[in-house]
Formats: structure tokens, C-alpha cells, sequence
């Protein structure tokens, strides 16, 4: 016996009230954990350092690159799309191209996403177990700061095609991970494919038709054309050609001999750490979490529901495990980089709690592992407040009172004289005056080009003085660069602290 289209009509009705209800409840929930995340890890992310010498600062020195007529990849290497580089100059105009306008991007990007995982869950019907480490593991699956506009655009825009997908719409997902690779030419390409693949299969099983083409792929084809003509018409072909394919990324990649069993090695099997560190830090739950996803889609794929939410859900998780597989293979690059995609991770493992009783022991079994892996980040969030403080002389960015008082001495040593910052990135030169201005964005083993070792050469030839920072986790001491080296020999080291070096130009025998 059939329903009739009126029951049909009202059952369809309550259930798009009951997603309303859903959503509303949990992108509540999200945004205000969202914004207490932030918040309790503000210092970590307007530190000092990061801006001055490190990734962050980058966001700024790019903008100034291009002002002065560089192209990114071309005159100074660049390895992000240049949907980032474009959103920075906009937003940049808007609210200053300072730390805290970047900053104020991140935490509208990190709302942006924790919205995508509330439609997600709440389109999906979550359970009780899943949602509970959704909530516990939300702050590992977006970043209070990111290090780039390209790590925090490509997550809000691959975080809102996952929801797409959930919500049955992979055309509008396809569109949205099209964007995504102007962002980052690397994962849009991995989740577009899959979508492609899963389109195309419906398609053959429907039959091939113009409307049907087209409107599976019709608004991708769109986003890709209106955002190729912006891009084309800002930054020019040449640009555009490099930018849009993962040469550059995979480039240095290899140089710097990224990747999960090397450089990457150091996250999953600190080997000078004990065994109960796997505990405290978040490594032991990706880990654990890591097998739990690939083991449930597996048996998955052996037991399908036809309920067209358990179909949806099984999707996605598939989707989320492929993805992840994805990105341990080919995108996994140092220790630190298992944030960049531990969204799909995450949603994928919630999701997984909820296919029976087992998932349901073992969700709650992750969600204690969850609560202990948090204790590594609240210690260090805490010694943050306790042994950093914002101040004048740091831009208002937040730093120890040691690395505060060597900048003050190193800057009244150079006060007068020609000085230039050496650092592998950063934007001390346009947080602070006295300094000879950025020539380059990166200068890193695999990312800097000919043109960057040229300019920083001239500059380095009319130098008097040369700070350099060290001691700044992956970014201090000299670039590792035979030229720039070799022009240093030209100084003499006159001071040294534990966070700065000043360098001065011989005087003649």
C-alpha cells in the first residue's frame, strides 16, 4: 500500500521543520564554542613572532609584492591559488591590512565552517555519541588561526560541498570544490573527481540528457568561468596558468622532503616522547581515529541501507575516508600539517559512531581519548596567558618579556642605519619602520625563485646592518640559500640573544 501525496507532501514538510530546528540548535551550539575557542587561544594566534617572522606575516608581504608590480609564482614564489591572494586585497582595503583584520577573517572563517558541520549533522540526523565528539573535537577540525587566507578559504569552501553533498545537491558541491582549487590547487581536485565520478555514474544510470548534463554540471561550469575571468583579468594569464595546477606545491613538497612517513613522520611517532604522550596530545585520537574511519567504511560498503539518509550518510563518510586517504598520501606535508583537512576526519569519524551498537561503544571510547588529547593544547594555551602579553613595541602582538626586550635592543642597535631583516618569510618590515622593505615572500628551500636570492642580494650588498631571528620554531635562522649565506660573510656577528642576531658590515683592514 502507497502513502498518498498528501501524507507524502506533510512527512516532507516535518522533516524539512525538523532539519530548521536541527540547524538552528546546532549552529548556535558551534558559533558560541567557535568563539570561546578563539578567544581562550588569542595570544597563540596573534603572537608576535608569527606575523614578524613567520607564515602569517606572508598574508601581509604578499599584498605588498603584488602592489609593487610582482607576479606571484613568476618574480617570487608562491604556492596557493590565487583566489586567497585576491580575497586578502579586498578584505585588506576593508579593514586594513594589519594582525587583527587577519585575524578577524579567521574567525569568520572558522563560523563559516562550524555552520557547514551544524547542516551536515543536522541533514544527516547525528546521534547522541556523534554529536558529543563533534562538539569535543570541533576545535580540531577548524583552526583558530590559519597560516594562510588559502588553508582557511579552501576549508570554509570544502566544509560547505561536503554539506551540499549531505544535503543531495553534488552539483552545487562540484561548484564549490571547483572554487576550491583556485584556492588551493591541490584536495579540490581529489574531491571534485569523486564527485565527478559519482555524477556521472547516476547520469548512466538515469540516462544522458542536455538538461541532465547540464544541470549536474552546469553551475560548476559557471563558478569556474566567473572566477578564471576575475582572476585572468587581475593577475593575467601567465599568473593564472601556474597558479592553477599543483606544480609549485608539489615542487616544494619534494624539497623539502615533506610527507607522512618523513618530514611528517614527527606527529605520528615522536620517537624522544614516551608512550602516554599518545594520550595527552591530539596525535593518538587522529591515529586512533585515522583506522575507525577506514574500518567503518569498509563494512559500510558491505552492509547498505536503503533508507535515503543512511544512503546519504554512507556517502559521506566514504567521501570523508577517501579524502583523508587522499591527503595522507599525496597532501600529508610536516608535523604540523595535520590541520589542514582534519575536518574531514572528524565529521567522518562522528558519523561513523552512529552505524550501530559497536560504533556506538567505540564513538564513546574516541570521545574520552578526544577529552585527554585536549590536555597537551590547554596546557600550552595557558602558558600562553600566563607568559606572554601584547605591548607597543610588538605591534600589540603577544610575546614573552625576553623576546620583547631583545627586539627593543636589536632595533636601537640598527636605529640610524641601513638595516635589513634576513628571515625565510614574515612581514617585520611592514609592522615596524627602520627596516629596508620585503623583496620576497618566501625564502625557503623549493618555494624561492631566482628573482627572490637576486633581490635580497642587492639588498644584502647595501646593507649595514642584518637582523636575523632564530629560535622561532620552523622559522628562524639564515636561508638556506649558498648565495645569501656566502653575502653574510661580508658582516660580523656583533651581538646575539636568544632570539636575535645582529649582524654588522665589516669595516675595511
Amino acid at each position: 500500500m502507497t502513502e498518498s501525496p498528501r501524507i507524502s507532501t506533510a512527512l516532507a514538510a516535518e522533516d524539512r521543520k525538523g532539519f530548521s530546528s536541527r540547524y538552528r540548535s546546532l549552529a548556535v551550539l558551534f558559533s558560541i564554542e567557535t568563539l570561546a575557542i578563539n578567544l581562550a587561544r588569542f595570544p597563540e594566534s596573534m603572537r608576535f613572532d608569527r606575523f614578524a617572522f613567520c607564515d602569517h606575516g606572508a598574508n601581509l608581504t604578499l599584498q605588498y609584492l603584488i602592489a609593487n608590480g610582482l607576479r606571484p609564482s613568476l618574480d617570487f614564489g608562491y604556492h596557493y591559488g590565487l583566489l586567497p591572494a585576491l580575497v586578502g586585497r579586498v578584505w585588506f582595503v576593508l579593514f586594513g591590512a594589519t594582525p587583527w583584520a587577519y585575524q578577524a577573517a579567521m574567525v569568520v572563517a572558522d563560523l563559516l565552517c562550524a555552520w557547514a558541520i551544524a547542516k551536515i549533522l543536522s541533514q544527516l540526523k547525528i546521534g547522541r555519541v556523534g554529536l558529543a565528539l563533534t562538539i569535543i573535537t570541533l576545535g580540531y577540525s577548524f583552526q583558530a588561526t590559519y597560516v594562510n587566507f588559502a588553508h582557511a578559504i579552501e576549508a570554509v569552501l570544502l566544509s560547505c560541498a561536503l554539506a551540499q553533498q549531505a544535503s543531495g545537491s553534488r552539483a552545487n558541491a562540484l561548484a564549490l570544490t571547483t572554487a576550491a582549487v583556485f584556492s588551493k590547487p591541490s584536495m579540490g581536485f581529489a574531491y571534485g573527481l569523486l564527485l565527478i565520478i559519482l555524477m556521472v555514474r547516476d547520469l548512466a544510470r538515469t540516462g544522458f540528457s542536455l538538461r541532465r548534463i547540464s544541470d549536474a554540471f552546469g553551475p560548476a561550469a559557471v563558478v569556474f568561468a566567473g572566477l578564471a575571468a576575475v582572476l585572468l583579468m587581475v593577475y593575467g594569464p601567465a599568473t593564472f596558468i601556474h597558479t592553477s595546477f599543483p606544480i609549485e606545491g608539489a615542487s616544494a613538497y619534494h624539497s623539502m622532503n615533506y610527507g607522512l612517513f618523513s618530514a611528517g613522520q614527527q606527529f605520528w611517532d615522536p620517537h624522544e616522547l614516551p608512550w602516554q604522550f599518545y594520550f595527552i596530545d591530539v596525535a593518538g585520537f587522529w591515529i586512533a581515529g585515522t583506522l575507525f574511519l577506514f574500518g567503518s567504511t569498509l563494512l559500510k560498503l558491505y552492509n547498505r541501507d536503503q533508507q535515503q539518509t543512511s544512503l546519504r550518510r554512507a556517502e559521506v563518510i566514504a567521501t570523508c575516508a577517501l579524502l583523508h586517504f587522499a591527503f595522507l598520501v599525496f597532501f600529508f606535508g610536516n608535523q604540523w600539517s595535520w590541520i589542514y583537512y582534519s575536518y574531514f576526519l572528524m565529521i567522518g569519524v562522528a558519523l561513523a559512531c552512529d552505524l550501530g551498537p559497536a560504533g556506538h561503544r567505540i564513538g564513546a571510547a574516541l570521545c574520552v581519548l578526544a577529552l585527554l588529547s585536549w590536555t597537551d593544547v590547554a596546557y600550552w594555551t595557558c602558558r600562553w596567558w600566563q607568559s606572554t602579553a601584547p605591548d607597543t613595541a610588538t605591534a600589540g602582538l603577544w610575546a614573552p618579556a625576553d623576546e620583547r626586550g631583545e627586539w627593543l635592543k636589536v632595533r636601537a642597535m640598527a636605529r640610524g642605519q641601513k638595516t635589513l631583516m634576513l628571515d625565510d618569510m614574515g612581514a617585520a618590515e611592514l609592522l615596524f619602520t627602520g627596516f629596508e622593505n620585503p623583496v620576497s615572500l618566501y625564502l625557503i628551500r623549493g618555494l624561492m625563485t631566482p628573482g627572490d636570492i637576486d633581490r635580497k642580494l642587492e639588498q644584502l650588498s647595501n646593507a649595514q646592518v642584518v637582523i636575523v631571528p632564530i629560535t622561532i620554531a620552523a622559522c628562524s635562522g639564515t636561508p638556506d640559500a649558498p648565495e645569501l649565506r656566502d653575502a653574510l660573510k661580508s658582516f660580523e656577528p656583533t651581538w646575539s640573544g636568544k632570539h636575535f642576531e645582529v649582524f654588522r658590515r665589516r669595516t675595511a683592514q
